[in-house]
């Protein structure tokens, strides 16, 4: 490859880990389904590799090598440090935990210290200059924080000195870290500490056949003699090899090659990793659906009961009928109405009567649909709510609390005085001449609330005096306006599941995962 051709593959690869890390970020997995605990710090690793680790090192030939020393808790890695250092640079103690925020010691002379936004770090002429050496938090520390940061450490290393002791090198979170870290070929040495003599024999045997079943027999190891209790630093002949060693290791050539292999292996590491994002949306993705399905099957029979009360007349049960057949008879205000021929007083007297009587009972069967109304607005929230209380989403909505049965008649409210003004626009289109010597456009209006309530004499008068249509119409835009106002308490929940990622998201990551294979 020439220069020039390799210049331009860098700068692609530049370019794609930004496209990447840009995408990453903005990347949620809002809903609390099985594994996204999993899926977010899987993000939050993928992140890490990327800023912390490849970037760097494809954007900046000299950067030096990372070499992390991570292990489990009380293993002894910030004396461990302290000691390669020569003096106290990491806290180290009998508190747990002691490493809290990482260390990053390095040589005076490097100046692009990696890793700045996950470490404090401290320049020390007994670092090697071609590496920067970190002490990180414990990867089985009870505090969640430090645990990530001890993950996200490693996942920007190129060399891991897993540090632990006898009697703690069996433990299953190191092991599980060290097969991952393997798998995105990192490069491992082991140091082993506070081994008794009697036992030293056996446990190198043991420990060496232990690397050697998950293919990393050949990495270094380095033992520590148990000294007993002690403080401060481990006495210069217990770190010699180790630091012979670590200095020969990352030369600057040497150093070189273990940044250019880390990165070739973490890019088809990272490749998987990004996998496992597009997996982790899809899954999002599907619940969302399922939720969403489940949010609108919550509608569903409340409208349905509610329409099939409006259109089988049980809005006019009760009170509003009985109004209706105490003003029928003849001689009545409402009797001009429901007798056909009926002779009626047409005084400025009587048509306030009788349009005061249509208000009454358009009153009641406005208050019978509200009633209903509500009741179908509360059923479909309550059902909507414990489904999204069972599926622990609620956190996604601005108001988490389910609609009150107050809440919900007042919706009912608003809803029915805007369908009273729907009606009024209808009649604003008919001729309405054969009412005027009976009642006002008030008393109009009022008769055809009454005809779709189900009043059968307001119902037969409408369709005399005016047509069937108009209570038609009039019937119709009440069931348009309860179907919306029942439709309307899912919308809360529906845009929270705006907050998914959509196809598109799920369709870059693959591209990506596809484009980091090629840099392997």
């Amino acid at each position: 490859m020439t220069q020039g051709s390799a210049a331009a593959r860098a700068a692609d690869s530049v370019e794609l880990l930004h496209d990447l890390h840009r995408d990453v970020s903005a990347l949620t997995f809002p809903l609390e389904i099985p594994g996204v605990d999993g899926e977010r710090e899987a993000k939050e690793r993928v992140l890490t590799q990327v800023a912390s680790h490849l970037l760097p090192r494809i954007a900046e030939q000299g950067t030096p090598a990372v070499v992390v020393l991570g292990g489990p808790t009380g293993a002894g890695k910030s004396t461990l440090l302290n000691s390669l250092v020569g003096r106290e640079v990491s806290p180290a103690g009998v508190l747990r935990p002691t490493t809290r925020r990482a260390v990053a010691a390095h040589h005076p002379t490097v100046h692009s210290v990696p890793l700045r936004d996950l470490a404090d770090s401290v320049a020390s002429a007994a670092i090697p200059p071609g590496v920067v050496l970190v002490d990180a938090p414990d990867l089985d520390s009870l505090e969640r924080a430090n645990r990530s940061a001890a993950t996200r450490l490693l996942a920007a290393a190129d060399l891991w000195i897993l540090v632990t002791t006898a009697a703690r090198y069996g433990d299953m979170i190191p092991w599980s870290q060290v097969i991952r870290a393997r798998d995105r070929g990192l490069q491992l040495a082991v140091v082993l500490n506070r081994v008794p003599g009697a036992a030293r024999k056996q446990v190198r045997a043991d420990l060496t056949e232990r690397l050697d079943q998950i293919g990393l027999g050949n990495s270094p190891l380095f033992l520590i003699p148990d000294v007993g209790p002690h403080e401060g630093l481990l006495a210069e002949e217990q770190v010699a090899d180790l630091r012979e060693w670590l200095r020969a290791a990352t030369g600057r050539h040497q150093a070189r090659g273990i940044v250019r292999r880390t990165a070739a292996g973490a890019c088809g590491a990272l490749s998987e990793s990004v996998g496992g994002l597009v997996a982790g949306v899809g899954a999002q993705r599907a619940a969302a659906a399922r939720l969403r399905t489940e949010t609108l099957e919550g509608l569903r029979g409340p409208q349905a009961d509610l329409a099939y009360a409006i259109e089988t007349g049980q809005c006019a049960a009760g009170a509003p009928t009985t109004r209706w057949e105490t003003f029928a008879p003849a001689g009545m205000l409402f009797a001009p109405f429901s007798i056909p021929g009926s002779r009626a007083s047409t005084t400025a007297r009587a048509i306030t009567d009788r349009t005061i009587a249509l208000m009454r009972l358009a009153t009641d069967v406005e208050g019978a649909i509200v009633t209903l109304l509500a009741d179908a607005i509360h059923d479909a929230a309550g059902s909507i709510h414990r489904e999204w209380r069972a599926a622990s989403a609620l956190h996604l909505l601005e108001d988490p609390e389910p609609v009150s049965a107050a809440g919900a008649r007042e919706r009912a409210e608003r809803a029915v005085e805007e369908w009273q003004h729907e009606v009024d626009r209808i009649l604003d289109s008919e001729k309405v001449t054969a009412l005027a010597s009976l009642t006002d456009p008030t008393g109009v209006s009022a008769l055809v609330v009454a005809a779709v309530g189900g009043v059968g004499g307001a119902s037969v008068a409408v369709s005399h005096f005016l047509s069937r249509e108009v209570t038609s119409a009039a019937r119709d835009a009440l069931l348009g306006a309860a179907r919306h106002a029942v439709g309307a308490t899912a919308e809360p929940y529906l845009k929270a599941l705006r907050s998914v990622p959509d196809a598109s998201v799920e369709e870059r990551l693959a591209a990506h995962a596809r484009q980091l294979e090629d840099l392997t």
